[in-house]
């Protein structure tokens, strides 16, 4: 085998091997949906359809509200 045959089959392999590390990275990018998620408006969803139980009583309340409507006490809603 000659020395460029050598130097070739070597770049053929680094070609391969950057191909294979390369091509899953793009795929995933190809089907990815994050530039479609509306961040604001889920966390908004999220929150505003979310109850919390207050450590007093034991009620269910919705997390817009700060504190309990049957017994008034604190909830611990993060704001």
């Amino acid at each position: 085998m000659a020395p460029w045959e050598a130097l070739a089959a070597y770049a053929l392999v680094l070609v391969a091997a950057a191909l294979l590390g390369w091509l899953p990275f793009r795929f995933l990018e190809y089907i990815s949906i994050v530039e479609d998620l509306d961040v604001p408006a889920a966390e908004s969803d999220r929150r505003a359809g979310s109850r919390v139980t207050c450590p007093g009583c034991g009620a269910v309340n919705e997390t817009d509200y700060d504190r309990c409507g049957s017994c008034g006490g604190p909830l611990l809603v993060d704001d």
